[in-house]
């Protein structure tokens, strides 16, 4: 048997090394199957019983989960049981079964098309892996009209599971922490429901890997390194012994990581710094405090819309933010509003596609041209800050100009919650997200009209830089340690020091060790990531001295390029404090998310 490595994306840490478990897909039919008049009603009924079977999967599956991983995980099954009762799904499927006189399976995969069509036409990657919560519904509905189905059988052994895609019913259903010793994907990124689900089993995940169905067979052996994002297919001897000891490494490492989640955030000169984390789904938010982050640093709440087909109300959007803070406090929680628009779009919104959408008519700009979707989401925020310990984040600020409007609403939405009687907290932190190089520049302006500042690092190097990262023709321009780019984040961090406003950076640059460790030194004391990352920078950070990171940072703004920096701190680390990077950078998780 041949060797062969592949390369994805690392999204659940670890080292798993098992025999292959290949998972079947389904696929819809490309064939309009035509049915005689008299049968069509026949054919309705059918559909109707599949749709009650599916609803019955979903009921068993979201309980079964909910004994798995708690209740929080099973809330995605509740959105896929709205999207099942969706009135318009249905009727749109009896259309198509009335007016082409086709089967079930081509009506579900008309149905299909539309939504991937839909779905695919977005840039955005986090929106386009959401097509898998339609999809998921649509696929189970379609293997629910034979009557005669399997269900679906759990594996009897430990094994890898391989698969072209897991669906967040799969998912839910074949992710085991007893059987299941690591995953890989052909599709997949960070923010799937796979990898999330991965993550918070603690199972060894890469995604992405384009055609490993087609490369690994029933029962070949596979190593699954979720930590450098690589897969090995019948790896030779030697190579199986070398990832042997690499993963008693690991899962040392982890048991050192899980200690310090317990232990205080303080520099070995005692610095205090916080640790906070950037969640997408509610069930997120008690892995990410039993991995020592003190509240979520960054909400996104787009996902509210990704969850259902019509447009949330502000029931549905008070609901979670309640929820959020009541499961975090008394830390606090930063919701960034609605950050939609131009490349990111929603299903539920006929948003015009635009010529440079990156450039165009997104997130707070977009909530300024549609008050009345900003209103609601505004409202319910409020309404759900009453244990004080909530802030309202907006992203993608240009001007001034524009935090006096926002500022505007949000004082009317104020004064008409009270007339209604509704308590909220009357303090509330408003903060703007710093992603931008015109707010970056104007940083100081832009404290005297908000509470805090969040510097978004991963668009603000890209529209710095003017460097697309997911560019492969000009990636390698994206550089966080770009001598512009560090002078300009260390300009904005200052700015809300001598303001004695709060300040975080909620982009990749805050889980990366090396980065973080500049940022402490900038006088950066808030660092907000993927929950998956804190354990390491907490290490990390409170392996160093911040006097020591203080002098690294003045060193570095006489450097001349990236790499010239790069190194120059990662030498200095090595030399003072080399136990930050514990037993090496063969360990280090570097960030994706």
């Amino acid at each position: 048997m041949e060797s062969l490595r592949l390369r994805g994306i690392g999204v659940s840490p670890g080292i798993a090394m098992g025999e292959a478990l290949l998972s079947r897909r389904v696929v819809f039919t490309s064939r309009k199957e035509i049915i005689p008049d008299e049968r069509v009603p026949d054919e309705l009924e059918r559909l109707r019983r599949a749709l009650d079977r599916t609803r019955e999967d979903l009921a068993r599956i979201r309980n079964g989960l909910r004994e798995k991983i708690g209740p929080d995980g099973s809330l995605i099954f509740e959105a896929h049981l709205l999207i099942l009762d969706d009135s318009s799904l249905l009727a749109g499927l009896e259309e198509v079964v009335r007016e082409d006189k086709a089967r079930a399976e081509w009506a579900l995969s008309k149905a299909n098309a539309r939504y991937e069509k839909l779905f695919e036409s977005l840039t955005d990657d986090y929106f386009r892996q959401r097509k898998s919560d339609v999809s998921d519904v649509l696929k189970r509905v379609y293997k629910n009209l034979e009557t005669n189905r399997d269900r679906e059988k759990e594996p009897q052994k430990q094994h890898v599971l391989v698969a072209h895609e897991l669906l967040p019913s799969e998912a839910a259903l074949r992710l085991s922490k007893a059987l299941t010793l690591g995953v890989a994907l052909d599709m997949g990124g960070q923010t799937s429901h796979t990898a999330i689900l991965a993550r918070s089993l603690g199972i060894p995940a890469v995604l992405g890997l384009r055609d490993i169905t087609r490369q690994v067979g029933e029962g070949d052996f596979v190593i699954v390194d979720g930590t450098d994002g690589e897969v090995i297919v019948n790896p030779l001897p030697a190579v199986r012994r070398e990832f042997q000891a690499k993963k008693e490494k690991y899962e040392h490492y982890g048991r050192e990581l899980r200690k310090t989640a317990k232990l205080k955030s303080e520099t070995l000169d005692r610095v205090r710094f916080v640790p906070q984390a950037n969640i997408e789904l509610p069930e997120e938010v008690e892995q990410a405090l039993s991995m020592g982050a003190e509240g979520v640093g960054l909400f996104r709440s787009e996902f509210i819309y990704l969850r259902r087909e019509s447009l949330p109300s502000e029931e549905d959007h008070f609901e979670i933010y309640g929820r959020l803070a009541r499961e975090a406090h008394p830390r606090p929680v930063t919701i960034r509003t609605l950050d939609i628009g131009g490349e990111k779009s929603l299903p539920q919104l006929n948003i015009e596609k635009e010529p440079n959408p990156a450039l165009g008519l997104r997130a707070v700009r977009f909530s300024l041209r549609n008050r009345d979707l900003f209103r609601i989401q505004l409202r319910a925020i409020l309404r759900a800050s009453t244990g004080r310990n909530v802030r309202i984040l907006v992203p993608m600020v240009t001007e001034v100009d524009e935090i006096l409007e926002v500022k505007d609403i949000f004082e009317d939405v104020k004064r008409e919650l009270r007339r209604k009687g509704e308590a909220f907290d009357e303090n509330i932190p408003l903060g703007i997200m710093i992603e931008v190089p015109a707010a970056a520049a104007l940083a100081d302006i832009m404290l005297t009209e908000t509470d805090f500042v969040s510097i978004g690092t991963n668009d603000l190097i890209q529209y710095y830089l003017a460097v697309d990262r997911s560019n492969e023709f000009v990636t390698y321009l994206y550089k966080p340690f770009h001598p512009a780019v560090v002078r300009l984040i260390k300009s904005v961090i200052e700015a809300a020091r001598r303001a004695g406003k709060d300040v975080i950076v909620c982009g990749e640059m805050a889980a990366d060790t090396t980065s973080a460790v500049v940022l402490l030194g900038f006088g950066l004391r808030t660092f907000s990531m993927n929950p998956i990352f804190i354990p390491r920078v907490k290490k990390a950070l409170r392996s160093i001295e911040c006097r020591t990171a203080e002098k690294i940072a003045a060193e570095i703004l006489k450097l001349r390029s990236a790499r010239e920096i790069e190194e120059y701190v990662t030498e200095e680390i090595l030399l003072r404090h080399p136990q930050v990077y514990l037993t090496g950078h063969v360990l280090e998780v570097k960030p994706g998310n």
